[in-house]
C-alpha cells in the first residue's frame, strides 16, 4: 500500500542538516571548549573566550539569531551570575580589582571565566541544535540510529515536558489575572499567586499523562512488529562537509593543545 511520505524542507542548508550530523557537530564542539578551557595564560582560559564567538556566528549563517538570542538570554543570565559569584566570592592572596568594600580576587577571576565561558559555550551550541532541529527530527533519527521507539518517546517526552509545563503555567496564570488575582508585583504578591496555580498545573500534568497514554495505545504503540512512519528525514547532502569541517577542527586544536604540552 503506497503512503505519502511527509518531509521537512528548510532553505537553508544548515538548518537542513541531519539530526546526527548536529549531534557530532555538538559533541565536538563542546570537547574543544573543554580541551581550550585546560589551556591557561598565566592562569587564565581565555581562549574559550574567542571560541564562543563561533555559536552567533553560526546561528546568524543559520538564520536563527533572533530566536537564538530570546533562547540564550537566560542561559547568560545564569553565567553571568556565577561569574559574579564567584569572582567576588573566591578569595586568593592576589587582588585583580578593588574598588571600595568589593574586591576580586586572582583565583575567583580564573575560576569565573573558566566556568562561565564553558556554560556559555556548551549551552550556546546545544541551543543552537534545538533550534534549528525539531523534535520530531530528533525522534526520528533516534530510531533510525537503533534506539527502541518506546525509549525514543521518553527522551522526547522528557524535552517537551519542561515547554509543556511552561505553556500551562502561563495560561493557569493568564486565568488567575482574568478573575481578578493580583500576580505582578514584589517577590512576595508573585510567591502569593503562584503557589495555588501549582495544584492545577500538577493535575493538569497529571491528567495530559493518561490522555497521551490512551492516544498511544489507540494507535498500537505497544504493538511488535514494524513501525510505519510517515515523516520521513531528507539529508541536505552537506553533511559530509560539515562533518569534515568540524573534525578537522577538533583535530587542529587537538594538535596544539599537544603542542602547548609538549612546548
Amino acid at each position: 500500500m503506497w503512503r505519502e511520505k511527509l518531509r521537512i524542507r528548510k532553505s537553508n542548508q544548515i538548518q537542513a542538516l541531519h539530526p546526527s550530523t548536529k549531534f557530532l557537530i555538538v559533541c565536538l564542539f563542546s570537547a574543544c571548549s573543554l580541551i581550550l578551557g585546560s589551556i591557561k595564560m598565566n592562569g587564565y582560559a581565555l581562549l574559550i573566550i574567542p571560541w564562543f564567538l563561533i555559536v552567533p556566528l553560526l546561528c546568524a549563517a543559520s538564520g536563527i539569531f533572533m530566536k537564538f538570542c530570546k533562547a540564550f538570554a537566560k542561559v547568560l543570565l545564569v553565567a553571568t551570575m556565577i561569574f559574579l559569584t564567584q569572582s567576588f566570592l573566591v578569595r586568593s592572596d592576589v587582588v585583580a580589582w578593588s574598588g571600595g568594600v568589593l574586591k576580586i580576587y586572582e583565583k575567583g577571576l580564573q575560576t569565573g571565566i573558566f566556568i562561565s565561558f564553558t556554560i556559555l559555550n556548551i549551552a550556546g551550541i546545544f541551543t543552537w541544535m534545538f533550534q534549528t532541529t525539531r523534535n520530531k527530527e530528533i525522534s526520528r533519527a533516534l530510531e533510525d540510529s537503533g534506539m527502541h521507539h518506546k525509549a525514543a518517546y521518553v527522551f522526547m517526552s522528557t524535552l517537551q515536558m519542561i515547554q509543556v509545563m511552561g505553556q500551562n503555567s502561563k495560561t493557569i496564570m493568564n486565568a488567575q489575572r482574568a478573575r481578578g488575582v493580583e500576580t505582578e508585583g514584589g517577590i512576595f504578591v508573585r510567591a502569593k499567586a503562584f503557589f495555588p496555580s501549582l495544584v492545577p498545573l500538577i493535575l493538569g500534568s497529571i491528567i495530559g499523562a493518561e490522555e497521551r497514554a490512551l492516544t498511544l495505545e489507540s494507535k498500537g504503540f505497544d504493538v511488535n512488529g514494524k513501525k510505519t512512519h510517515m515523516f520521513e528525514l531528507e539529508p541536505s547532502g552537506y553533511e559530509k562537509l560539515a562533518a569534515s569541517i568540524a573534525v578537522a577542527a577538533t583535530a587542529a586544536v587537538l594538535i596544539g593543545r599537544i603542542l602547548v604540552w609538549v612546548l
